[in-house]
């Protein structure tokens, strides 16, 4: 096995997006590229990661395998990698073996695997039929806003406008998007949705999306949350589960 990015920084930021919800997980190397799918601690969340072949220099893998490895120590590791410099993954008597170089310079780490089990099969079996593709820093400054008065926030499509309402013991909060706007780069509503979502998984679900990228939410009421963006030739999904409110 033989993996190579361009640039150390652009596969440190795609890990990001897992970082954030998963301690440790199972990577499968499959010939169409890299998977992840894994559960946060708490069974809240879920995370499907993918990066596909196309998104190497060099991507030669003689066999599929699952590399069990901790999401945090691969992520500080990828950390030290720097603009200019190629990274390459390989594996080498059970660790796995990370290396930042350029023509004439080159550094090695080696990272123990885990023995984690299998990892997760398959993504929820959930029919969306609303969604919103949002300017993901304008969905981070929503998810601001909402922090100075809730821990938890309601998501509302309706076929004009996504809303994202705060209600706390210290007030109210209120981020409105009209179809039309810069901020949305779509908007389709079969009916209307509501659900509410803990917001500290939120703020770590956008934390690695690029500022400029669209983020994707798939809302019905009531039911687990699916959020997608690509950063850095990766696809990542993630589930999150709601708040069921009594009315």
């Amino acid at each position: 096995m033989k993996l190579v990015v361009q640039e150390a920084p652009s596969l440190k930021a795609a890990i990001e997006s897992i970082v954030s919800l998963v301690e440790e997980g199972v990577f499968e190397v499959k010939k169409d590229g890299l998977h992840l799918r894994a559960m946060d601690p708490s069974q809240i969340s879920m995370v499907s990661f993918t990066m596909p072949k196309s998104a190497f220099l060099e991507y030669n893998v003689d066999e599929e395998r699952k590399i069990g490895i901790d999401i945090a120590q691969l992520s500080n590791v990828l950390a030290r990698g720097k603009r200019g410099e190629k990274a390459e993954l390989s594996i080498e008597e059970g660790r796995l073996v990370i290396k930042f170089y350029t023509e004439k310079r080159k550094r090695t780490f080696k990272v123990p695997l885990l023995e984690i089990g299998e990892g997760i099969s398959r993504e929820p079996k959930i029919e969306y039929n609303n969604h919103v593709k949002i300017n993901a820093e304008a969905l981070r400054d929503a998810l601001k806003d909402a922090k100075l008065v809730s821990s938890h926030v309601k998501f509302l499509l309706e076929t004009n406008a996504f809303t994202v309402d705060v209600k706390g013991e210290s007030g109210d909060a209120k981020s409105e998007f009209e179809k039309g706007t810069a901020e949305l780069v779509d908007l389709k509503v079969q009916g209307d949705a509501k659900a509410t979502f803990p917001l500290q998984y939120l703020e770590d679900i956008v934390k690695a999306a690029s500022s400029g990228s669209p983020v994707t939410i798939n809302l019905e009421t009531d039911r687990p949350l699916k959020i997608e963006y690509d950063i850095e030739g990766a696809h990542v999904i993630y589930f999150l589960a709601p708040r069921i409110e009594s009315e």
